[in-house]
């Protein structure tokens, strides 16, 4: 009986620590998510080859994986360091292609702080007010390096209408 004793002692142990162990992964865990961005250009695995080459060397991505079918780059990045989108858009043109979109987790989706701060003070909703209601898993960045120069342009008329500040002038990202 008392052998039974110290093996449920022990079984309760390796539990213990195996929770503890489960507890630490998954709060690390917490701090990565997932960016996509869509790559014009892209027509064969060379060219993904060299996207996937630059982007891999920005300190806050922890990997990339690239779709030559979708051309899309697929980014896990690492919320604990230092995050900048324009340094991951700027990768991509780097490599001799552009950026289609950008989209990047929601604050709804999003629990853990980008460069100190919350996920609301890092981006601020433009465009129609009903959309900003919705529970989209990814916003859609705007800005010289997220979209085509034209696309780029009407919206910069909207934020001088709309009494915004440019873009590349804040330190939050716009995203509809």
């Amino acid at each position: 009986m008392q052998h039974r004793f110290e093996y449920m002692i022990e079984i309760r142990k390796v539990g213990l620590l195996c929770m503890t162990m489960l507890f630490v992964c998954l709060s690390a865990f917490s701090q990565i998510d997932t960016v996509r961005i869509r790559v014009i250009g892209l027509t064969c695995s060379s060219c993904s080859k060299s996207v996937e080459e630059k982007l891999i060397k920005v300190s806050f991505v922890k990997s990339v994986n690239m779709n030559l079918n979708r051309n899309e780059a697929t980014i896990l990045v690492d919320f604990s360091k230092k995050v900048n989108w324009n340094v991951l858009a700027r990768a991509v043109y780097d490599a001799g292609f552009s950026v289609g979109s950008f989209f990047v987790p929601s604050c709804k989706s999003a629990a853990y702080k980008m460069n100190q701060l919350t996920c609301d003070d890092n981006y601020f909703f433009v465009g129609d007010a009903a959309m900003a209601a919705l529970d989209k898993p990814y916003y859609t960045l705007v800005g010289k390096y997220f979209m085509d120069k034209k696309s780029y342009r009407e919206w910069q008329q909207k934020f001088l209408l709309q009494g915004y500040t440019d873009p590349a002038a804040v330190a939050y990202y716009y995203y509809y």
